[in-house]
């Protein structure tokens, strides 16, 4: 459904359109598309009634153009940025190794007023969605910042060999403390029944895993039923009995010729 209110909002399917730039001198505008967030999954995070749902956000667009384009409509409490529409707010871990695309956000205003001043933004009117504070960096120098940020390798190994240094200590030192605790029983006085084999598994190589893949193709070849039909049953016993008489004949055709060989010849 597309229409337009009395304050020249445009409307479509119940999402506001908001004509937006990143500077005057641009000749192309980007729309978002804006309405009240609701849910059947309650958040905390996005209290009802007072979060605002943006729709088509660039890809380089930061939390800092978003509280530029709304800051006029109220308070703004805290703004969430995603790849993509979720039913709760996706993990920081998660939004680092997505690509580069149209963004979902979610804002929440302090006060009801906030989403209702967003959903009655005008049409005709334009917004910035960046200034000289607020820069937005799209195109090629969007691209050479991304590279400017890349982390240093060397850094990263460290940190990854660190991180892994600590698991590896952290588990022996539950392993441990699970060992000392082995038949000893607990508060309730029940025993933690544990199984520490001398089999701790095989790494994961790749000559590993082709030996488990053969092993389970074996297994099922081996668990495969055969004849299990009764036409199935009949062909086979068919073929076998072919084999036989096939066999048979070139028994007596072999026989036949050891007795010619075997016949006494005086000249």
């Amino acid at each position: 459904m597309i229409g337009r209110s009395n304050s020249s909002s445009l409307v479509v399917k119940d999402y506001t359109v908001i004509q937006v730039k990143t500077s005057e001198r641009s000749h192309a505008s980007h729309c978002l598309f804006v309405k009240e967030h609701a849910s059947a999954h309650n958040r905390v995070e996005w209290p009802k009634g007072r979060t605002l749902i943006v729709y088509n956000v660039p890809p380089y667009c930061k939390e800092e153009n978003i509280r530029l384009l709304l800051k006029d409509c109220g308070e703004i409490m805290r703004v969430f940025l995603q790849p993509k529409s979720s039913i709760a707010p996706m993990k920081t871990a998660s939004l680092s190794k997505t690509p580069k695309t149209v963004q979902v956000a979610y804002v929440v205003f302090k006060k009801p007023t906030g989403v209702r001043n967003a959903c009655s933004f005008s049409f005709d009117t334009v917004h910035f969605i960046c200034d000289q504070e607020t820069p937005l960096r799209t195109g090629l120098r969007g691209y050479i910042e991304d590279y400017r940020n890349i982390p240093d390798v060397t850094a990263m190994e460290k940190e990854s060999e660190k991180f892994m240094d600590d698991y590896f200590k952290t588990k022996d030192e539950e392993d441990k403390k699970e060992k000392e605790k082995a038949g000893q029983p607990d508060e309730e006085g029940f025993i933690k029944v544990t199984r520490h084999g001398k089999n701790k598994g095989g790494k994961r190589t790749e000559d590993n895993q082709k030996k488990g893949h053969e092993h389970i193709r074996k297994r099922n070849k081996k668990n495969e039923l055969k004849d299990f039909y009764s036409f199935q049953f009949r062909e086979t016993k068919r073929k076998h009995i072919l084999e036989l008489q096939a066999k048979f004949e070139e028994d007596k055709k072999r026989v036949k010729e050891m007795r010619q060989a075997r016949k006494f010849r005086p000249y």
